[in-house]
This record gives C-alpha cells, sequence and structure tokens, in this order.
C-alpha cells in the first residue's frame, strides 16, 4: 500500500475487524457488532488527524476502511451484548463520579474499618506527614579510628603434620586409652 508505517497498521486493524466478526459468527453465531463499528469508525478518524501523508495515500486508506465499516452494517444475525465492552458516556456518570470524588477527598480509612474526616481544618497536611508505625532511624556517629589503637596480632597458620608425626601422635592416644581402660578391659 503505502511506506507509511501507522497507516498501514491502522488499516491492518480495520482488515482485522472483518476476520473478527467472521470468528464470532463461526464460534459462538453472535457478534457485538456495535463494538466492532465503533473501532472501525475511530480507525477512520485517526486516518483523518493524520495530515502530512500524501492525500491519495490517505484516500486509499479511507475507502478500505469505509468498505469495512460497510461490511460491519451488513453483518446479519443475533447480536452480542457484553457488558465490559460497552461504552459509557460522561455525562451519565457524571453525577456518580463527582460523588466519589468528593466521598475519597473528605474521608481516610484508617485501620479497624474506622473513618475519619480529612480536609476540614487549615492546618492538616501542613509538613511532614506522620506514619505512627515506623520511626526514623537516627544517622549514626561517625568515628575515626587509629590502627594502632588496637592490639592485633594475626595469627601464623599452624604447620601441617608430617605422615610420621601423624603416626607417633595417634600411637601415644592409643596407648593413653589402653592405659586408662586397662583395668576395665576383661583379659582373652
Amino acid at each position: 500500500m503505502t511506506a507509511n508505517f501507522l497507516l498501514d497498521r491502522i488499516v491492518r486493524k480495520g482488515l482485522t475487524l472483518m476476520k473478527k466478526v467472521q470468528h464470532d459468527q463461526g464460534k459462538s453465531d453472535s457478534v457485538p457488532i456495535e463494538v466492532y463499528k465503533n473501532r472501525c469508525l475511530g480507525y477512520i478518524e485517526r486516518v483523518n488527524e493524520l495530515k502530512y501523508l500524501k492525500p491519495a495515500d490517505i484516500e486509499e486508506a479511507k475507502k478500505k476502511l469505509f468498505n469495512v465499516y460497510f461490511f460491519l452494517q451488513s453483518v446479519s444475525g443475533p447480536e452480542r451484548q457484553t457488558p465490559h465492552q460497552t461504552e459509557v458516556s460522561i455525562e451519565v456518570v457524571s453525577k456518580a463520579l463527582n460523588k466519589a470524588v468528593a466521598d475519597e477527598y473528605t474521608k481516610k480509612r484508617h485501620g479497624l474499618g474506622y473513618v475519619a474526616a480529612r480536609g476540614l481544618t487549615l492546618t492538616e497536611e501542613v509538613g511532614e506527614p506522620i506514619n505512627h508505625y515506623f520511626r526514623k532511624v537516627k544517622p549514626a556517629a561517625c568515628y575515626t579510628l587509629n590502627i594502632n589503637d588496637f592490639n592485633y596480632k594475626p595469627k601464623m597458620p599452624e604447620p601441617k603434620q608430617t605422615i610420621e608425626e601423624w603416626r607417633d601422635e595417634m600411637s601415644k592416644q592409643k596407648q593413653q586409652v589402653l592405659n586408662n581402660y586397662a583395668s576395665k578391659l576383661p583379659r582373652l
């Protein structure tokens, strides 16, 4: 089509809507057609916002997207209403939204379900917030140490025994054990 990646991507998304409709009809015999139509119109609006491209490329992309929109209008069959995909205008929920924002501002929940009123005095929230469950740790004092203040003498590693020294040591230990328990051991 064109060399513009964004325009190609928008057109591909629009063409994918036709595949989604066919998939939904084959899978569940119902289609959320209004949602798909709104997406297609959103893609057309997005193409209209692209002003830096050639007018011929924009017209070709809009032509393809309008063909997708006309295909979506011609789809017959039961329409599926999906509550999480329906669009709700802001005017419908503006009062509830304003009330929720005001309630959240005036209330602050504390532990165990208690609610405290906030924002009622002018001195509130002045200064650093206080966390009653955490105390700041004061920085440790800095000391300078002199190596001469300590009586440190490094230990020298002990030399390993040779085989002869080990045999002599073992024979001494055997003799001591036999001498200690000689009276206790019965003679054979």
